[in-house]
């Protein structure tokens, strides 16, 4: 190959090594997914590598910085329960009590649906003044009971990484493309200095 063409070709290959380059450094965010000894070398992709390590951190981070759990805890207390404890009152007298009442000898002809409207009235009452009650101790046994970081880590941990590889290589198939572009063009520039800098030194002639 003459010295022109070699000139010529250079910017080239170094393009293509750049882009080939990106595309692997890319590649092996998840790959390979079990660890490959070439020699002394050891190597497996990032993520499969620190997904233990990632899991625990990110669960440390979204306790602290978003789920906190007394945060959720004020959420649970802030429910409204009346709406849903009126329908219950509802159902219970008018689909449950009521029927049975009714069905009992001599007692049965005494109860009217306006018996059992003042009976819902005071089922929903008494409902709704045990709903604050029972609010805090299903607060308080969340709290007792569920470990947020534990339980997200747990779940980052056994997270499948093919299905996140699909979700990321989904969200950041352009970003990806770009790096592997701007590789080529930072090869290609690289190039184009290598035989400019051997054009002005005189290491080849033209």
């Amino acid at each position: 190959m003459t010295t022109p063409v070699l000139l010529i070709l250079t910017p080239f290959i170094t393009a293509a090594i750049g882009w080939f380059t990106n595309w692997v450094a890319i590649k092996m965010l998840f790959h390979p997914r079990v660890p490959m000894r070439i020699f002394f070398w050891k190597w497996q992709g990032l993520i499969p590598r620190r997904q233990l390590q990632l899991a625990k951190e990110s669960a440390e981070i979204i306790e602290r910085e978003i789920l906190q759990q007394h945060m959720i805890l004020h959420e649970i207390r802030k429910i409204e329960l009346g709406p849903y404890l009126e329908e219950a009152a509802h159902k219970v007298v008018w689909e449950r009590i009521g029927p049975q009442l009714r069905a009992i000898p001599l007692l049965g002809s005494f109860i009217n649906d306006s018996t059992l409207a003042k009976f819902e009235v005071i089922a929903a009452a008494s409902m709704k003044e045990e709903a604050g009650p029972l609010m805090e101790k299903v607060a308080t046994q969340f709290e007792a009971s569920v470990d947020l970081k534990q339980m997200i880590e747990d779940n980052i941990a056994a997270f499948d990484l093919d299905r996140l590889e699909g979700i990321v290589n989904e969200v950041a198939s352009r970003e990806f493309r770009t790096i592997e572009r701007l590789g080529a063009i930072l090869g290609f520039i690289i190039g184009c200095v290598q035989v400019a800098l051997f054009v002005l030194t005189g290491t080849v002639a033209i």
